[in-house]
Formats: structure tokens, sequence, C-alpha cells
């Protein structure tokens, strides 16, 4: 049965994400070449807009289903692990953001794979790159669909089917609408969303349980192991959890589609305020809702899924209409993070993959015809991927970070920041990143107990300076 008391706020929010979509996108200017207007926008973003927009494009469905679905079942170790993504935003920003702003200025770049082009000049290294980040991104837009639509489906009481085709047509359609300038301003406007809901969320489980003390002793009672770091059946190793700051922290230099936000910040003094302002956006929308899911424990009875722990929390304590708006906070989580990976997937197959190859240039309306072909080809089979959803969304969604990691965050840090850095070297580490650490992850080895990430970077990074001095040589 439907649940209109739920669904109709949840509705009302993404009528008003389509407006705020059509509005971003008539203040685009125009007079550039469709495919730069359209996946970049240009210079634009001040210090305000670029802290949303990047907290949120990092944040997803793992960060607010997943994650503190974990958090429910392993306690307060994973939000010491979760925790780790809180510099994750002014590590971007401060270290490949500079570097990468003045790259596109001067270059004239739109996608992370014209700086690499213009840093490498390997038609090679390209087409890895382009596939390496073509399939992570559609894994990870499939994990997104399915958290979006099995959130609505379970709260609301609608069909999953139509709860996952209403999640595609919005992304689709303010996606289409206005390209990356859009996409960055609801972006903005669901980061406000995010923070208003897990503040009211975390506010109403302190009223509700007591407050920490008292839930904290229901914990101790229910399971000690809760509140040790490495959880009920030392499930947690030390190893492992230290290895999450390079899954979760430093190797997040290496996602194409956070450091593409520093692209298109207007100016240095931005990239400054968004520094600081992401760090404490980022504190909030980590912090709440994994704290959430372990104090839930103390005032839930025991659920069929852990990845239903804030959307059970939300009906259960707030009247239907609230909790309608609060369900509003991890399906923005979800758009924001969407919306960026389809859109860097579009823009790698039309900008990287088809326009640079041709011959011949296309002209405007071809390139607008293109790239709407494309971007809606990208959600509609995203789409119908997502109808046989995986059961726990939070590894899946880790796997998919590894690869982009283990492809992209040598070339990236070591072409902006070794002017000896050659193609055989970025290209060396990428096939040995990529081999490694699917090996590990296909066959469950964990070495000396580390995230297969760990191993794989390590050997990554070796590859690179063997194989670039390799070639020095010759």
């Amino acid at each position: 049965m439907t649940e209109w008391s739920l669904l109709l706020p949840i509705l009302a929010y993404l009528a008003v994400t389509l407006v705020v979509s059509r509005l971003a996108a008539r203040r685009s200017g125009g007079g550039e070449e469709f495919s730069k207007q359209y996946f970049l926008g240009g210079q634009f973003m001040g210090g305000t807009l670029l802290a949303l927009a990047l907290v949120t494009t990092y944040t997803s469905a793992s960060s607010f289903i997943g994650g503190p679905g974990a958090a429910y079942k392993f306690g307060l170790g994973w939000v010491l692990l979760a925790m780790i993504q809180v510099p994750v935003a002014m590590l971007t920003l401060g270290v490949v953001g500079p570097k990468i702003w003045l790259l596109a200025k001067k270059h004239n770049a739109v996608t992370i794979l014209d700086i690499f082009q213009e840093r490498y000049q390997s038609p090679l290294l390209l087409w890895i790159a382009a596939l390496s980040l073509i399939g992570a991104f559609i894994g990870m837009v499939v994990v997104q669909f399915t958290g979006g639509a099995r959130l609505l489906s379970v709260m609301t009481g609608v069909d999953y089917g139509v709860a996952l085709a209403l999640f595609v047509v919005t992304v689709m359609i303010y996606t289409l609408w206005g390209g990356f300038r859009a996409v960055s301003y609801t972006d903005a406007l669901q980061g406000l969303v995010m923070i208003f809901g897990m503040v009211a969320l975390f506010v109403g489980l302190l009223l509700h349980g007591g407050g920490i003390p008292a839930m904290v002793e229901a914990l101790v009672r229910e399971e000690p192991a809760l509140l040790h770091p490495q959880g009920p059946n030392q499930f947690l190793s030390w190893p492992f959890l230290l290895s999450f700051w390079v899954l979760v922290g430093v190797g997040t230099l290496g996602l194409p589609h956070t450091a593409l936000r520093a692209m298109a910040v207007k100016d240095g003094r931005a990239l400054k305020q968004a520094m600081i302002l992401s760090t404490a956006v980022s504190a909030v929308v980590i912090l709440l809702p994994h704290l959430s899911g372990v104090l839930a424990r103390a005032v839930l009875p025991p659920l069929a899924s852990p990845d239903d722990v804030l959307p059970t929390l939300m009906v259960t304590l707030f009247p239907p209409m609230v909790a309608g708006l609060l369900l509003a906070a991890p399906m923005a989580a979800i758009m924001s993070s969407v919306d960026s990976m389809l859109l860097q997937t579009g823009s790698t197959l039309v900008k990287d993959l088809i326009l640079r190859h041709r011959p011949q240039p296309l002209s405007q309306r071809s390139q607008a015809w293109l790239s709407y072909g494309i971007m809606t080809s990208l959600a509609l089979g995203c789409g119908a991927l997502a109808l046989d959803p995986p059961e726990m969304i939070v590894w899946l969604n880790l796997t998919a970070f590894g690869v982009l990691q283990v492809v992209f965050l040598w070339p990236l840090l070591l072409g902006l920041f070794w002017p000896k850095a050659n193609a055989t070297g970025a290209i060396s580490a990428m096939l040995v990143g990529a081999g490694g650490f699917l090996y590990w992850t296909v066959t469950g080895e964990r070495p000396f107990g580390l995230h297969p990430v760990v191993p794989a970077l390590l050997l990554s990074g070796l590859a690179f300076v063997l194989a670039n001095r390799f070639h020095r040589g010759q």
C-alpha cells in the first residue's frame, strides 16, 4: 500500500529540483562550443557553490544508506572508519585543485582526460583511462539508482520498478536540461537538504532515545563489542581499518569526478573558501548519519536489512509528512552523485572518445544531439541494470571507488607534480594497479590484512617509477 503522506513531500522535492535545474540552465552562457559549455560550463563556481557541489558529489547512497547500515551492524568502529572521509574535500581542493584549475584555464580543458592529453600525449593512456572511468561509473550509477529506488520503495510502498523509473527520469531530465552548470546548482540545493535532514534526524534520535548516555548503555547491554573499534567478532581488524585511510581518504585524490569540480572554480579565493566550508559540511553529513546508524540499535527492533536503518528511523521518529521531507536527504545524496557520474561518463564518451578522434568536427547541433542521445542511453541503461539490484550496496560502491583510485591516482598526482613523469610510467601504473586490485577483490584475499586498494596502489606507484625510469633510459 502506497504511503502518500511520505511520497508527496518527496515528489514535491523532485519537482523543486527540476525547477532549480531549469533556472540554472537559463544562466548558462553562450558563445562556446556546445560540448565545452554542456560538460563544464566555464569557470563559474564560487566558494559556497563549489563546497556544496563537491561534498554532495562525493557523498552518495553508500554514505546515507550503506554506510549507516554498516555502522548499525559493526558499531562505532565503522563511524571511525567513515570519518576518514572528512578531509577529502580539503585534500582535493588543496592539493590537486590549484594545479588542475590553472591547467584547465591554460589549455581550455573540459575533462580530466583533457589534462592527461596535455600532460602525457598518449592515445593508449587515454583509452585505458576512459574505459576504466566508464566501467566504474556505470557500476556506481547502478548502485545509486538501486539505493534510491529501494529507499523509495521500502518507505512509501511504491513498486520498486516504479520507484526506479521515477529516479531515472528525474535525474535524466535535469541533467539533460542544463548540463554541468544545472547539475552544480541542483547539487548545492541537495547539499542544503542533506545538512538540514541529518541535523533534524540526529536531534530527533537523541530526544527519542533519552540522550547519548542512555543509548550507549543500551548498546552495552545488547553487544559491548559495538563500542569497540574492531566491532563484533573483531571484524574490523586494525590493518583493515587503517587501510581505509587510503580507500576513502588519501586515495580519493585520484577520483576524477571530485577533481573535475576544481576545474570549474572561478578564482583562487573561491578555492580557499571552498576548502574550509566543504570540510565543515563533510563533518556534518558524514558523522551524523553514521552515528545515527549505531545509536539506532538502542531504539529500533532488529531490522531485516541494515541498509534500512536511516529510513526506518525517519518514519519511526517523525510524523509521515515530516518523515517524507527528511527522506529527501538521502535521496539528495544519491541524485547528486548520479548526475555528476552520468555527466562525466557522457563527457568521456562524447568529448574524449568520439569528438577527439573525428577527422572532421561536428556542428553545434550535431554535438548537442550526440550528447543528449548518449546521456539518455546511459541513464536508461544504468536503470535497466538496476532492475536486479545487489544486496549490500556499500561493497559494490567501494569496489568501484577502488578501481578509479588505482587507475587515476598516480597518473594524476605524479603528472601534476613530477615534471619527469611520462606516459610509459602512467600506463604501467594503471595496468598493474587495476590488475592487482581486481585480483585481490575477486579472490577475497587481504594481503597483510589490508584492503586490496593499499597493496594495489603500492604496486601501481612502484610500476610508475620503474617504468618511467626505464623509458627514460632508452
